[in-house]
């Protein structure tokens, strides 16, 4: 379901500008960045601004760009690679690790639903539904029977092979958690009576409560998909700090939804123990606008303020970066997932 996009585009900053007045309506997607937002994004004005009051646009006032020229994932992932061992040259190298589990879930864990598909088969009557939900109930069943059996031949005193299979099991069952949210998303809501309204409008008032709390959780939801994905992968999220940067007199705040860091052993060259993010994950409830064409932007594809956001994030944690003075990160979009590099 999750799973790399084969396109990786590069952002690139030149030098250090002017921010510019974003005359979007103002609009708050990450619930994160909330808590401090003191004012919106203004010409001219001093203020506190989160990462997702910022638009593409204002990327581009201080001259950091999106390369739309895609590049082949595996060659990315050999510079991110590159990078590592450059500034930890002692830091031990996971390629076959990668390579083995890699190809256990390509060879196992073959289940894949679009979700799109999955939301038009609300309209389907309540038996047809459910004999739908069923049918893919079967084949992540048989992947988890499948994945259980390559286990029996793992050397279980290996720490991550004996992560592996509990990790799978516990993606199987949040895809089916997140079908099930997806097929009948009434009932993740909580419907409240009123008795001081008129029954004619009791259940418009329903359906715009049920549609609240199902957009309330839903973000939230797909955050701890995300997770449990990278933990297919044997990763564990970190604490995510806030950054703080100043542009012009203003003072803006970064806070991405996933953070991970590469733990090194004080010999591999760590000095500075906050010099460890790997990469940082921005999740968004929203899916990806259109499918990806070299004639398609990937600001048409994800929006102003998914780009803006995430171009700030991934410049905000270059200075935290084992990649430095480069960073990596990943845009979620539902369950389509972008790589995405700040390279100087």
């Amino acid at each position: 379901m999750p799973g790399p996009s084969g396109e990786v585009p590069f952002k690139r900053q030149k030098k250090e500008e002017t921010l510019s007045e974003s005359d979007e309506e103002p609009y708050i997607d990450d619930p994160s960045d909330t808590d401090y937002c003191e004012s919106v994004l203004s010409g001219g004005k001093d203020g506190n601004f989160p990462a997702s009051k910022w638009k593409y646009s204002d990327l581009k006032q201080i001259n950091i760009f999106f390369d739309e020229k895609p590049e082949i994932y595996e060659d990315f992932m050999m510079e991110v690679k590159e990078d590592i061992l450059k500034n930890y040259p002692h830091c031990s190298d996971f390629s076959k690790c990668v390579n083995t589990f890699t190809h256990l879930l390509k060879e196992n864990v073959v289940f894949s639903y679009d979700l799109e598909n999955i939301r038009e088969l609300r309209k389907h009557m309540y038996k047809n539904k459910v004999d739908i939900e069923q049918e893919m109930i079967k084949d992540i069943q048989g992947d988890v029977q499948k994945s259980e059996n390559a286990e029996k031949n793992f050397d279980l005193k290996d720490m991550l092979s004996r992560r592996w299979f509990p990790a799978v099991k516990k993606f199987a069952y949040q895809t089916l958690k997140l079908i099930k949210r997806s097929l009948y998303p009434i009932e993740e809501g909580a419907v409240t009576l009123r008795m001081d309204i008129e029954p004619s409008k009791q259940k418009q008032s329903e359906e715009i409560e049920c549609a609240e709390v199902y957009e309330a959780v839903d973000e939230e939801f797909f955050q701890h998909f995300c997770s449990i994905f990278g933990q297919l992968f044997f990763l564990e999220p970190d604490a995510v700090k806030r950054k703080t940067l100043y542009f012009n007199g203003k003072t803006v705040n970064s806070t991405p939804d996933l953070a991970y860091s590469l733990h090194l052993e004080p010999f591999a060259g760590v000095t500075d123990i906050q010099d460890t993010i790997l990469f940082v994950i921005e999740v968004k409830r929203k899916p990806v606008r259109m499918k990806t064409s070299v004639s398609v932007s990937l600001e048409e594809q994800v929006g102003p303020r998914v780009l803006g956001q995430v171009g700030l994030e991934l410049f905000a944690e270059t200075n935290f970066s084992v990649l430095k003075p480069n960073s990596l990160g990943i845009i979620c979009m539902e369950t389509k997932s972008m790589e995405q590099g700040f390279k100087y």
